[in-house]
Order: structure tokens, then sequence, then C-alpha cells
């Protein structure tokens, strides 16, 4: 027989891997995670490391359009079904609705995975956002569920991150992510900035463009910058440097972010090869919040 009783009453946290969580992280917390899907060449892949190569990974960059529409509520349902087995309540961490049709038929998954296991109740939750600034709302929500909080108070815990988080990319080109026709604004803007490096804000609820650089060395210096724009003072500070691929200037990001901060809590990692596939070579990151 199942042992209901040592999951009654349990938060599981469930998000994408478009969240770019360590395993470390994802096995400290017991964190469920969804790969993303991808489809190129008339195939379905799923986001890891084993199904996405770096020659398929180069290969998919040079696609004229590429398929990140989200997996099928089936697919939705069983992650859910699993997730049931260590506890009776899930939070769903989603990737922004802007960008991605996951929360709709996440919705209709959660449904029918509710409707086949009688006391499961899934939350969906819009972080508006991805990459790190999705994982550090998944990091809160799981830490919460973790230290044994209903699941209002794991809700919470994420929109409390959600309200703080901020996060800024440099991108070699629009042209990338252009071809998922998912940023038609930022497409709009790039028309006219030649070889110039935009510098995005894609912070929850927001995706816009902030300058434009000329010269590919002010990309470190003007993610720094923004940090300091921020923040009131480097006390408790949270941060994670994200980038397509390692690299001189994702080094001296990650050195300048350390010594001038000193975060309480630091990150650096490459996309996942999904990200790295979609957004193209030469990106650079930082996430950043302040707070416990």
């Amino acid at each position: 027989m199942c042992p209901i009783r040592n999951i009654m009453n349990k938060v599981i946290v469930v998000t994408d891997s478009g969240a770019h969580l360590s395993q470390e992280l994802v096995d400290k917390y017991g964190i469920y995670v969804i790969p993303v899907r991808i489809m190129g060449e008339g195939k379905v892949y799923q986001d890891t490391n084993e199904a996405l190569p770096p020659e398929l990974i180069r290969r998919f960059q040079k696609l004229a359009q590429i398929d990140t529409t989200p997996w099928s509520p089936t697919i939705y349902c069983e992650a859910y079904k699993k997730a049931s087995q260590k506890a009776n309540k899930v939070v769903h961490v989603v990737g922004s609705s802007q960008l991605s049709s996951t929360i709709s038929l996440a919705k209709t998954g959660a449904r029918m995975a509710e409707e086949a296991i009688p006391g499961l109740k899934v939350e969906l939750f819009d972080s508006e956002v991805f990459a790190m600034a999705q994982g550090f709302i998944a990091l809160a929500a799981a830490r919460a569920a973790a230290r044994d909080k209903d699941i209002s108070e794991v809700i919470e815990a994420a929109n409390d991150v959600k309200s703080r988080v901020k996060q800024f990319f440099v991108l070699n080109t629009f042209g990338y992510l252009r071809r998922t026709g998912r940023v038609d604004k930022l497409a709009e803007w790039s028309s006219s900035t030649l070889r110039a490096r935009p510098m995005v804000n894609f912070s929850p609820g927001r995706v816009e463009p902030v300058s434009l650089l000329r010269t590919k060395s002010q990309a470190v210096k003007n993610l720094v910058e923004v940090v300091q724009d921020y923040i009131d003072n480097v006390a408790s500070l949270h941060v994670a440097v994200t980038y397509s691929e390692p690299s001189a200037e994702a080094e001296e990001l990650i050195e300048g972010i350390k010594e001038q901060f000193h975060p309480v809590e630091f990150y650096h990692m490459s996309f996942t090869p999904a990200g790295q596939a979609v957004g193209g070579p030469g990106i650079l990151g930082v996430t950043f919040y302040q707070g416990d």
C-alpha cells in the first residue's frame, strides 16, 4: 500500500529545464524538472545534453526557424503524477506566459492529474520570466517546501522573489530569437541596430530593450553597472551569471560580480542545450535580487 501518511500535506516544486537549475540544487531541494521541448529538422528533442549534443546545437543555430512549442497536456499530467509519489500538493513554476503557451497546456494536464489522483492539488505559478530568474523563483518555492510550509506559503515565497528579481542579457543579435516568433516587439526594435549588441531586460513581466552596445568590451561593464543601479547596497545579494558558452567575457563578468558585490549566493552556468540552440552564441547575462 502506498504510504499516504508520509506525503499528506507535503508540497513538491516542479519547474522546467529552462530554469537553469543545477543538478545539485535539484537534488538538494527535491525539485522535479521537466525538460523543455524543442523541434528541429522535423524531429522533437528534450532539453538534455544527451539529446542535444554540441554538433546538433550548432546545426539548430543555423536553421531559419525553430519550434519551441511546449509539450502536450498529457506530458504535464504524467509529470504531476510522478511528483505526487512524493507529495500530494504540487507547485509548478512555469516559464513566462508572454513567451510560451506552457501554462495553458500545463493547466489542462493539471486537471487531468487531479481527476486521476484523488486528493492531488496542482497549482501553476507563472514566473513571467525564464532562465535563472525563473530558477531563483523556483528555488524560493522549493526552499519553503523543504521547511514544510503549506502550499499558500510556498506560493508566497515564489511571489516574494518574483517581485524582486531582475534579469538582463546582452545578445549578439536578435536574429536567433526572432526565429521562434515570440519576441516580435524586440524584433521590430532591432531592425535598426546594425552591428550593435542589444542589452535586453528579461525580468518578470518585462521583455524590453535597454540599450545598444557598440563594442564587445561594453557588455561586462554595462552588466555590472545595471546590478549597481538596481541595488541599495551589497547586503544579501543573490546573483547568477549565465552565458551561451564559456568565454573571456563570461569569466570577466563572473570575477567582476564576485569582487564588487560579494554575493551571499552566487551561481554561473551555460545555457541549457535548448537555450543555446534558440538564443544562439555569444549571449551574456546577469540575474539578481536582494533579500533573504
